[in-house]
């Protein structure tokens, strides 16, 4: 069995569900998790600690630098080059472009072993990187024997950073769909739902000021906490919209569950996401889409016109006319669920693992030659 280190931040449990997954079902290999930290202290997330199988944490601290929509987490490891001599594996999988991944990265070129570059970051969600952070990511492109990408517009960011095409493999950012997948349930009309952190980064702002002018009947439901909510709450009242909108905090999964059931439409105005995996949870209920053109899941997740609307936020108007049109046709909402239901089968994890397995494929395949 040849082992395979994957190098990673926290243990997410959409992450963590994978990992266990390629761990029970990958032939011929060997799969270890080594974790920069624990937790970071604005996530609230629960993991299966059965799950947890051949891992470790590296000795870290965290940085924590604030951006304007915010803030960015920095975990500096130690460590990393003693485990990995360890473990002595055969294939090397490092997550972004951190001090971590890149020690890694020096390792796997002084041993002469397959270093895979695996990113969510998208063109979007690095349009304001410095010189140095544009440097790093083509000095590992560069270096990378493959790499592996979390949707298709991470890979487009490869690209550009001189990643070569025919060493790139997609395997989407996902969650295990059986957890989410609910049975058809007593649908609320004219129920909005959008789930978030209440941070400008979210947009949250932005579809409320989008719906102010709507006339048809609506609740909107916003699950999540955050800085921004008590700012939200006022521009709710100022909008003359705050009995129309219903803000519940953080809600557990088996409660969030509930929501999703309840309501007919989701919403995602966000300015910024990598991926958004809560466009995949609204799917897995049945829910049609409106989705940012800001987060980098939504090509992929979103059929425009089939499943749901990808919309420029900033264009109130057009967000506006994507929530109405809904609205008014609760049978074409209808539909567009069902549609959102049959597209959450290639999100499985025996489909997106592919991505992996293909990479691990292609580097053992260029030693041999």
């Amino acid at each position: 069995m040849k082992r395979v280190a994957i190098i990673t931040n926290i243990p997410a449990p959409y992450r963590v569900d994978l990992f266990y997954y390629l761990q029970q079902n990958t032939r011929g290999y060997d799969i270890y998790v080594f974790y920069a930290s624990k937790n970071e202290d604005n996530r609230k997330w629960n993991v299966e600690n059965y799950k947890m199988k051949n891992c470790c944490f590296l000795d870290s601290y965290t940085l924590k630098i604030p951006f304007r929509y915010d803030i960015k987490y920095i975990h500096i490891t130690r460590g990393i080059k003693k485990a990995l001599e360890k473990l002595q594996p055969e294939i090397v999988v490092g997550s972004e472009y951190n001090p971590t991944a890149l020690q890694a990265l020096q390792y796997c070129r002084r041993k002469n072993i397959p270093y895979i570059c695996w990113t969510d970051g998208t063109l979007h969600s690095e349009r304001n990187i410095n010189l140095i952070q544009k440097y790093l990511r083509k000095y590992m492109m560069h270096n990378a024997s493959a790499y592996l990408a979390s949707s298709t517009k991470a890979k487009e960011a490869q690209l550009a950073y001189g990643a070569k095409e025919e060493r790139c493999f997609v395997s989407f950012l996902t969650v295990d769909i059986d957890k989410y997948l609910l049975d058809k349930g007593e649908r609320e009309n004219g129920r909005i739902l959008c789930v978030g952190s209440l941070i400008e980064r979210k947009g949250i702002d932005l579809l409320l000021k989008a719906l102010k002018e709507v006339n048809e009947d609506y609740i909107l439901v916003l699950v999540g906490t955050g800085r921004e909510e008590e700012k939200l709450k006022h521009l709710a009242r100022e909008l003359q919209i705050v009995d129309r909108v219903r803000f519940l905090g953080h809600l557990s999964q088996e409660k969030l569950k509930k929501e999703y059931e309840r309501s007919s439409i989701f919403v995602l105005p966000t300015r910024e996401d990598c991926f958004a995996l809560v466009i995949l949870e609204a799917m897995c209920a049945g829910l049609p889409i409106v989705g940012s053109k800001y987060a980098g899941g939504t090509y992929d997740l979103i059929e425009e016109g089939k499943n749901g609307y990808v919309v420029d936020p900033y264009d109130t108007k057009q967000l506006r006319e994507c929530l109405l049109e809904l609205l008014r046709n609760p049978k074409q909402a209808e539909n567009m669920g069902k549609k959102s239901l049959q597209n959450v089968q290639k999100f499985r994890f025996e489909q997106v693992s592919k991505g992996f397995w293909e990479a691990f494929l292609y580097v053992e395949r260029s030693l041999e030659n």
